[in-house]
């Protein structure tokens, strides 16, 4: 998502107008609009004060929340389901599964140079 989709996401789900916003901040409303339908792109100081305002970080601004991010790096739903699992499981569990994949994606790598 582009930093004007995920500006509307995020002020929209903190239920704040972009009039409001845009006091906040101390601009006037069309430039809120206009970052959102990606006519433009402030400043990394407008960005920083936008993301202050929303407490939220200019990297959730920028790049997305980090579920977004991650779904668009992994495009296997039941993979990425698997991940979200791990998570709930012990580090001595976490540590096993990672040795696993280490290994796994070593073996392949292993394979496609001798091929």
């Amino acid at each position: 998502m582009s930093f004007g989709d995920n500006l509307k996401k995020i002020r929209s789900d903190k239920n704040i107008s972009q009039g409001d916003l845009a006091k906040l901040i101390e601009v006037h409303a069309t430039h809120i609009s206009r970052y959102e339908r990606n006519l433009t792109s402030p400043t990394i100081d407008v960005a920083k004060k936008i993301a202050d305002a929303l407490e939220v970080s200019t990297d959730s601004l920028i790049y997305g929340s980090n579920d977004q991010i991650i779904s668009t790096k992994i495009n296997d739903d039941e993979l990425l389901q698997l991940f979200h699992k791990t998570q709930f499981l012990s580090q001595e569990d976490i540590n096993s599964i990672k040795a696993m994949l280490r290994a796994f994606v070593f073996q392949k790598d292993i394979q496609k140079q001798l091929s």
